[in-house]
């Protein structure tokens, strides 16, 4: 009983929504109490990220091992489209309005999300219809069903990913985190389970029907959740209020694109340059590596953006505090992920029967170092947005975007799949660097004041 009702502690820690859930200062109950309750609401919130890392993983091997890697290279693009949709289709409004509904009063933050969310499917129900029409017109080089299949998984994962965001920046972690599990780990244990038990199922068409409904049910969840909390599915949106946030988010709104380009433009590179088969390769090693980033950055680090936020407004000295303390939490599960990442994934890749993914192990090395890279480089991203540095923000994302791609271009086609590896491992070296001394050794503002003055000059 004892037990349970510090579990039940140790969640109402990170999911209340009163600001003080998350208060940078010791709870009662002395420092002890404080880290015990710490280390069960990270492992309560870990063991769900965990979960989603290896539904996703075992999707990959099973999809190369069952399906071809040319599946697998297709699944790893509309993957990529996952992330990339929002980036294009979000304006930068997403960690703009994050940012502001942290302390918001419900009301007011309702309302800036409904605009969000809104804007979401507007921007979808224009483009997409013109995409299914070029795909026709062209002749179908994309069948026609799964192209709309693929449409309405991108609106749906668009507006899920969205709502996860916001739900974190107003401290309903648990909340978020519980409905991205249950997005995200079920769904591939049900394509894996039919279709090892029924083997006509092994088909893309199949795994895309399945996760069309998961994000389908997801999507019905939400609307209950909001219905709960307002009592009603109309909230009148402002157009001023929609356009003075979408100046707003400019900058941010260059952020995202150039890192869409920097993380996701190798797959499209060696797709074309390279094969499906190879792809497939790379999608497969990426998204081993891709556990630890998920466990660590989305299921730690994300938890911890509003107090990051809070502190930076607190002044630098609190901000240096906090951040110290997620580099060494953060870097202790690093280690540990990827060290059995590591001794893992070498006894694991006979078992698929695939020769070309064992003929290019030694890419697994580099994209496993090239991943950890990506994960400090995006921590101090967090740094920098907590300190509302987006002009800078921008500019290093740009710089980025045009390097990696470039680079991934250059060796891809003289290297092959080492080439996209090494390029992947350089751009994430390259941009920690930059990120790093930024945030430590740039000289930022110490007090609150000075840090809204600067907020002001970003925002212009």
């Amino acid at each position: 009983m004892d037990c349970a009702r510090t579990n039940v502690d140790a969640v109402a820690m990170v999911t209340r929504e009163d600001a003080n859930d998350l208060r940078l200062a010791p709870p009662a109950g002395g420092p002890s109490a404080a880290l015990v309750r710490r280390l069960l609401s990270q492992g309560l919130l870990l063991t769900m990220r965990v979960g989603v890392a290896a539904a996703k993983a075992l999707l990959a091997f099973y999809t190369a091992r069952f399906l071809s890697l040319a599946d697998l290279g297709i699944y790893g693009l509309l993957i990529a489209g996952t992330t990339i949709v929002p980036a294009v289709a979000g304006f930068g409004m997403t960690d703009w309005i994050a940012r502001k509904v942290v302390d918001l009063p419900r009301a007011e933050a309702v309302e800036l999300i409904v605009a969000r969310l809104n804007l979401t499917v507007g921007a979808h129900l224009c483009v997409q219809p013109l995409a299914f029409g070029l795909d026709l017109l062209l002749g179908q080089p994309i069948p026609i069903e799964l192209a709309v299949m693929g449409g309405l998984i991108l609106l749906l994962e668009h507006i899920a990913s969205e709502a996860n965001d916001l739900l974190v920046a107003r401290r309903r972690v648990l909340l978020s985190q519980t409905l991205s599990f249950l997005r995200f780990a079920i769904w591939p244990l049900v394509v894996i389970a039919i279709g090892v038990l029924y083997p006509p199922a092994r088909t893309l068409t199949f795994m895309l029907s399945v996760w069309l409904i998961a994000v389908v049910a997801n999507a019905l969840v939400l609307l209950v959740l909001f219905w709960a909390r307002t009592r009603t599915f109309f909230v009148p949106v402002h157009p001023g209020l929609l356009l003075q946030q979408l100046r707003g988010s400019r900058v941010l709104y260059v952020r995202d694109l150039s890192n869409m380009v920097s993380i996701f433009s190798d797959r499209f590179i060696i797709s074309t340059l390279l094969g499906l088969e190879l792809a497939g390769v790379y999608t497969l090693f990426w998204s081993i590596a891709n556990v630890i980033y998920s466990v660590v950055v989305v299921g730690l680090l994300l938890t911890q953006v509003a107090p990051l936020v809070e502190a930076a407004r607190r002044g630098y000295a609190q901000f240096s505090t906090v951040k110290r303390r997620l580099q060494i939490e953060l870097g202790c599960w690093v280690i540990l992920l990827a060290g059995g990442a590591a001794i893992v994934t070498p006894l694991l890749l006979p078992f698929l029967n695939r020769p070309l993914l064992q003929a290019n192990l030694a890419v697994f090395w580099i994209v496993l170092f090239a991943m950890i890279m990506r994960i400090a480089a995006d921590g101090y991203g967090f740094a920098l947005l907590a300190l509302q540095r987006d002009r800078v923000i921008a500019v290093v994302a740009v710089l980025s975007a045009v390097t990696s791609a470039t680079a991934t271009a250059v060796l891809t086609s003289l290297f092959g799949l080492w080439g996209a590896a090494v390029a992947f491992a350089v751009s994430a070296t390259a941009i920690f660097i930059v990120r790093y001394w930024l945030t430590t050794f740039n000289g930022w503002p110490t007090s609150p004041s000075a840090l809204t003055q600067e907020a002001g000059h970003g925002a212009r």
